[in-house]
């Protein structure tokens, strides 16, 4: 117990609670406003010609709250990776954008708003406080990044009734970094307290469940075709999100030029395609969908209406438009298969969601609590699918696989090799032959890639500037990308940066 601070975990638990009241009646309020929003539109369809103007109001707001005119949920997942505060004025900023957005029939989301708008009440929230690490070693940690991810998990809980979900999504999302990995069980608790105070009044994305069918090879391959189709179309999906925002950065960085485009392009098509059915987050799509109700490609209409509003800035959300997608897809594939489309459906929305997301973990775990745990070997299978044959990089950078490959991976061998030597200089004899035939491989190859290279007398001390065995310097510091190229006579290529995401 001398490790831990009871008065700070204390405080860290009461946070925990108000976190999750408050975030519990801001999930409420989005949905009430985003509702009668869209009802709005839906009784004047006409507005969607506003949309543009409605997009410049958004970026007027954002500009007078001196907030970032790209400011996305992707921008704001980096920020708490980087254990950056959030604004508190973000809150009003993306709740009254969206509403704006849906208002003129846009296809964005508010959940991805209320990610947004949990982040920077957790951080409006901690101010008084005044919380630090519940580890004494680390009381002078910042905690920016933490209380940002404690009321973006809350206020996603509240509104999907999913709080262990939750909780895994902002984990994955962050990349499990450590500060937050660490006070886990707080976010849990918020988690929790924000569940149970918004399934009392049942406002929400509540999602319908469907029949599971028996477990069958047949089934198995429904999932596995799903899984395929998700993992393609969510790549080319949020690739073209990704695309679009770089195109637009590299064009012209006047924000305002790009929502009139982009608002009067989705005009266009919704009023003389007759896609007004397609318009708002898709959550009634979605919802005939899992009643069997689709058509074969509306899959890539939605797709296709959500990358116009997105990639050209406007405000809001994109996780529940990708649920629609992930929806019409998994039906779709039911001409494929021959399965039950609305099954379909339910394992399309998590497979879709996997791969746009790169948080398999947490689709799984969303999906089960959303649709039954009956679901759970169907889901996995999906999602297994999904996440494995789907790009490496998603809709918020990396996923958690890149994570394995390289720093948790590094970290593992480095330690392993330790613990190998420090054993075999002891004389453990497994161990150190390990060891030793690790080393005499690598010197084989040195050999085979320079024969003019001479291997020093055991003993001797390497040559000046030489990188040893393992891509090691001689000061036991790892060699970089410049000294390896250079060492091949090959002079180091410049690249530019992209823009940041």
């Amino acid at each position: 117990m001398d490790r831990f601070d009871i008065k700070e975990a204390g405080k860290h638990g009461l946070f925990a609670l108000v976190v999750g009241v408050i975030s519990a009646i801001a999930s409420i309020v989005l949905c009430l406003m985003v509702g009668w929003s869209y009802d709005l539109f839906s009784a004047a369809t006409w507005l969607v010609w506003l949309l543009p103007v409605f997009g410049v109001v958004s970026l007027l707001l954002y500009k007078w709250w001196q907030l970032r005119l790209d400011l996305t949920t992707h921008r704001v997942i980096q920020q708490m990776r980087d254990n950056k505060a959030i604004s508190p004025l973000l809150a009003p900023g993306i709740l009254l954008g969206t509403c704006l957005s849906i208002l003129g029939g846009g296809s964005v989301g508010k959940e991805a708003g209320a990610l947004q708008i949990g982040a920077s009440l957790g951080t409006l929230v901690s101010r008084p406080f005044k919380l630090h690490s519940i580890y004494k070693s680390n009381a002078d940690e910042s905690m920016d990044g933490y209380v940002a991810a404690t009321g973006m998990a809350a206020t996603f809980s509240a509104l999907f009734f999913a709080p262990l979900g939750s909780c895994m999504f902002v984990l994955e999302l962050t990349r499990f970094h450590k500060n937050i990995t660490k006070h886990m069980v707080t976010i849990l608790v918020a988690c929790f307290v924000a569940w149970g105070i918004a399934s009392i009044f049942g406002i929400g994305d509540v999602i319908d469940k469907v029949a599971v069918p028996d477990m069958a090879w047949t089934v198995v391959g429904q999932c596995v075709v799903i899984g395929v189709a998700a993992a393609l179309v969510g790549t080319l999906f949020d690739s073209g999100i990704h695309w679009l925002h770089d195109l637009t950065w590299r064009i012209s960085r006047n924000y305002f030029v790009w929502v009139i485009v982009g608002g009067l392009l989705f005009a266009v098509l919704v009023t003389f395609c007759g896609w007004d059915h397609f318009t708002g987050s898709g959550g009634n799509i979605l919802e005939d969908a899992l009643h069997g109700r689709f058509g074969a490609w509306d899959f890539a209409i939605k797709a296709l209406l959500t990358l116009i509003c997105l990639g050209f800035w406007f405000k809001g959300g994109e996780i529940m438009p990708s649920f629609c997608i992930g929806g019409l897809l998994g039906a779709s594939c039911s001409f494929l298969t021959g399965g039950d489309p609305a099954f379909g459906a339910a394992v399309g929305v998590m497979g879709f969601f996997a791969a746009f997301s790169r948080c398999p973990l947490a689709a799984f775990l969303m999906g089960c609590e959303i649709f039954g745990w009956m679901c759970a070997p169907y889901l996995a299978i999906a999602i297994f699918v999904a996440y494995m044959f789907g790009s490496p990089v998603g809709m918020y950078g990396d996923g958690v696989d890149r994570l394995i490959r390289t720093r948790w991976g590094r970290r593992l061998w480095k330690t392993m090799r330790r613990r190998m030597k420090d054993e075999a200089a002891t004389d453990a004899p497994i161990p150190g032959m390990v060891v030793t035939a690790e080393n005499a491989v690598r010197a084989a190859r040195h050999v085979l890639e320079d024969p003019a290279a001479v291997t020093p007398p055991e003993g001797a001390a390497p040559p000046k500037g030489a990188v040893l065995s393992g891509g090691s310097a001689p000061n036991g510091g790892a060699a970089s990308s410049e000294e390896a190229v250079s060492s091949k006579g090959v002079a180091p290529s410049e690249e530019t940066a992209p823009p940041k995401k």
